[in-house]
């Protein structure tokens, strides 16, 4: 073992109650550091999850027509109005082979060709505005975890079904094996038989949204055989912009991601990223003046010592090197032990605050600490931290100590 190491860690070893206080300090700052780390990325992961749970991460929808001139008249200045709300109904034809397409994409989960458009459900005198869409049979949870939330029926939809949510349910007092009536945006209306009742924990959703077949939805809306979007879910959320402009090049359908359309969500992570990198950074600041204070008190406690040592030929750079030894070992094993104990930390605060259903009243993940970052950072800190001290050290004339 080298001379420096060596003396690094019988200095560590002699004073057995400061060196537990120093690692006690060290490991305080990483578990408030590996703390906040999964408290603010587990927060970020719950929000994001509330948001596009009920969300397709890409969605390709048809391109806007733009109306053109068609020829130029000599000498005369056209101008073109364009009068909205009368146009044909967009849509996407010959969808199989876009959804193909998006499918064999690296990093897509799956893909869902849909019929999506507003209208009214009416039973008896009550009428409620509901949004509908429709999606093809056996694709009925992939963008909504419909089957996972049904309460009452299946989610498994026929031609001529249609699931609901179960406060549209109790609103118009209905339940599975009921009819209602459905009359699109278009005018076409059509009867339905309720085949299930779903609680997504989403208030929106269970108010006013209704799902049913693709046949169903097209012939409400007066699509025929095309579909109005096809929605695509990925491994990588935060992938989608990146894929949203390859599909659009691919395609020709325009491509609009999650993240473009949540930028206030975004926004809201990124302020609470800054308010853990705050506290994250005076966790840092704790150690370096607690790795630094407690060497330099070493420091200038072994005055005699380190006299001696440098009179016996140690040079300086030797010196330097032990007391830069102290703050390494300091700051490896501190950090190490404050690390284990931060996941420890968080998983007890998981365990001690679950709900009856399973979930954590707190947003902590344990597995989103950090560790093996807060460990490199500390382990650097206290090694910078020993470097004023170490310079101190080095600097001791051993005659004047000597003389003294």
């Amino acid at each position: 073992m080298p001379f420096e190491l060596t003396v690094a860690l019988r200095y560590l070893r002699s004073g057995r109650l400061q060196t537990a206080l120093i690692f006690s300090g060290v490991a305080v700052g990483i578990v408030v550091f590996t703390f906040m780390a999964a408290l603010i990325n587990g927060l970020a992961v719950t929000l994001t999850n509330n948001v596009i749970g009920n969300l397709a991460h890409v969605r390709l929808e048809p391109a806007p027509r733009v109306p053109r001139q068609l020829g130029e008249i000599a000498g005369l200045r056209t101008l073109l109005a364009v009068q909205r709300g009368n146009e044909p109904r967009a849509a996407i034809n010959g969808w199989r082979d876009y959804v193909e397409t998006a499918e064999k994409f690296s990093g897509v989960k799956s893909v869902v060709a849909s019929v999506a458009g507003s209208g009214f459900i009416q039973r008896g005198e009550k009428i409620a505005p509901v949004s509908v869409t429709g999606y093809e049979p056996g694709k009925e949870s992939e963008m909504i975890d419909l089957a996972a939330g049904i309460t009452r029926g299946s989610s498994a939809l026929a031609s001529g079904e249609v699931l609901i949510g179960i406060t549209l349910a109790e609103d118009f007092g209905v339940t599975t094996g009921q009819r209602l009536r459905i009359r699109s945006d278009r005018g076409r209306e059509r009867v339905l038989l309720i085949r299930g009742i779903f609680d997504v924990g989403n208030a929106v959703v269970n108010e006013r949204a209704v799902f049913t077949d693709l046949s169903t939805a097209q012939g409400l809306f007066e699509l025929g055989g095309a579909v109005s979007r096809i929605e695509v879910k990925l491994a990588d959320v935060f992938s989608a912009p990146e894929v949203a402009v390859r599909l659009n090049a691919v395609t020709g359908l325009d491509a609009v991601d999650w993240i473009s359309e949540n930028a206030r969500l975004q926004e809201a992570l990124r302020a609470q990223g800054s308010t853990g990198d705050v506290v994250k950074f005076f966790a840092v600041l704790l150690i370096l003046i607690a790795v630094a204070s407690q060497l330099l008190l070493s420091a200038l406690r072994r005055r005699a010592e380190i006299g001696i040592m440098r009179s016996m030929g140690v040079s300086r750079a030797s010196v330097t090197a032990i007391f830069v030894a102290q703050g390494f070992l300091i700051g490896l094993l501190g950090s190490a032990l404050g690390a284990a104990l931060g996941y420890g930390f968080a998983s007890a605060i998981v365990r001690f605050t679950l709900r009856p259903d399973g979930t954590s009243a707190l947003p902590v993940d344990p597995a989103l600490g950090e560790y093996w970052l807060a460990i490199s950072i500390a382990t650097v800190a206290a090694t910078l931290a020993a470097v004023l001290p170490a310079r101190i050290a080095s600097g001791v004339d051993p005659v004047e100590v000597i003389q003294q």
